[in-house]
């Protein structure tokens, strides 16, 4: 497979999860990709997506950069009169100031290279808001504003910014929450089930999402949110309602 033949892709939070997926599938299809992490490991260079002297670092050492990737994230859950404003403030560093950073790092050799494919990892919660996640729902919103307007900065020069809004997929992202999620399992099992596609997304289809968007398919595609959420912003399913006449 070629789709991404040519190109060399930056990943962040490609550790595990939606990132590893991610970076996984540009490889099988041609690109040269460089995973990026809060811990460095196997594979996977160390980078502080708050950072920016990490950012200068690991674009500084590569030939060319034709794709960003921004999935690097975190999650906090809790009311809004519960949530201490250092944790709101950190939130927002890592899922809003750390893509802009990525974005101010690769603008540069994109645009030498005359053009380029950023793609943010959203969340359907920056699409449609929902109780308990006032920190993540702000810094989803957030990036997708932040998206338009680099979209209609950056498009003369050929570069091109997207985000992917999926439901859910990135479990390691939700490993800390576990407990607690599985008290009000019933409501979240409801929250699934209420959509045109029940069940849960798999990350390979989120991956799909993002290759589509960095390949040169989506060459007129800018300023986009693609849902990859089983319909689920799209309005909420109430089956019975079908057996009405």
């Amino acid at each position: 497979m070629s789709r991404l033949a040519g190109k060399t892709a930056i990943v962040t939070g490609a550790a595990r999860g939606t990132g590893s997926v991610i970076a996984q599938m540009f490889r099988d299809e041609g690109a040269v990709v460089v995973a990026t992490n809060i811990a460095e490991g196997d594979g996977v260079v160390k980078l502080d997506v708050t950072n920016e002297a990490h950012w200068d670092e690991v674009v500084s050492g590569m030939d060319q950069v034709d794709v960003l990737v921004n999935n690097a994230a975190i999650l906090h859950l809790g009311s809004i009169e519960r949530t201490p404003a250092d944790v709101y403030r950190q939130v927002l560093d890592v899922n809003l100031v750390g893509p802009f950073l990525g974005m101010r790092a690769v603008i540069g050799p994109m645009k030498a290279a005359g053009g380029g494919s950023i793609v943010n990892i959203s969340s359907i919660d920056g699409l449609i808001g929902m109780n308990g996640i006032s920190a993540y729902g702000a810094s989803k919103f957030g990036l997708g504003g932040l998206m338009r307007c680099a979209a209609l900065e950056l498009g003369r020069s050929g570069i091109r910014v997207n985000n992917v809004c999926p439901a859910g997929g990135n479990p390691a992202m939700y490993a800390q929450w576990f407990d607690q999620m599985m008290s009000f399992m019933d409501e979240t099992a409801a929250y699934s089930a209420n959509r045109g596609i029940p069940g849960e997304v798999p990350l390979e289809g989120i991956a799909a999402a993002a290759l589509f968007l960095a390949s040169d398919e989506s060459s007129h595609i800018t300023g986009a949110d693609l849902p990859v959420d089983g319909g689920a912003a799209a309005g909420v399913y109430i089956g019975g309602i079908n057996s009405l006449e």
